[in-house]
């Protein structure tokens, strides 16, 4: 017991001898102040608006809606308002010569009437078999007579005969990678199954029916 109490009496011992050792600072200690830091940081970027809606009123999709919203949109059927700002035209065929059998008729819809950003641009395919069916169309529409299809219950499709630039229009249509055509593009293609037309082409875009590509 006493020596216990030995051991405790020199443990308290010892730390006061050190407590009194360290109880005067130094006298040439020096504390120092350091700046305070003000934290250069660039400003808040402002985030651009998005140059058109997702949807028009109508719930009918922008080309940048459509494309926004991809998850959703493709491999399904949907409505697309937009202008038509190009369409394929096959090139000429020199008399006497064996040229190679051009694509069939498509053309480029965009939410700007002059954009040409071919990001921007969404192909439309499946209107028409080839150029031949597409122009006899547009000249039997222009005498009046537009051409019917002669199966409609078949899932026969009519022709489109307003399809120039600088229309805008209302199309329905299924967008997929691929149609069944054989067009494709990585941001989607819309394959055709019928239109309104919102606005009419200018006149000087329409060709004439003596004035018809390929000299149709």
């Amino acid at each position: 017991m006493n020596r216990a109490l030995l051991r405790v009496g020199s443990v308290i011992l010892g730390i006061g001898l050190l407590w009194g050792c360290g109880s005067e600072p130094a006298s040439d200690l020096k504390i120092e102040r350091l700046p305070e830091v003000h934290p250069n940081l660039p400003a808040v970027p402002t985030l651009p608006p998005p140059p058109y809606p997702v949807q028009h009123p109508d719930q009918s999709y922008t080309v940048y809606g459509l494309r926004k919203r991809l998850r959703n949109t493709i491999d399904t059927d949907v409505s697309v308002t937009a202008y038509i700002v190009d369409v394929y035209h096959p090139p000429e065929c020199p008399e006497g010569r064996t040229c190679a059998t051009p694509a069939a008729p498509h053309l480029w819809l965009a939410d700007a009437r002059d954009d040409h950003e071919e990001r921007n641009r969404l192909t439309l395919v499946g209107y028409a078999e080839n150029q031949g069916a597409l122009d006899e169309a547009i000249e039997a529409a222009q005498r009046g007579h537009p051409i019917l299809p002669e199966h409609p219950e078949a899932g026969e499709l009519q022709i489109p005969f307003d399809f120039f630039a600088g229309a805008k229009i209302k199309v329905q249509g299924r967008f997929a990678y691929m149609s069944v055509t054989g067009f494709s593009e990585a941001g989607g293609v819309l394959e055709y199954r019928s239109h309104t037309t919102i606005e009419p082409a200018p006149e000087s875009a329409q060709p004439q029916a003596n004035n018809r590509p390929n000299g149709r």
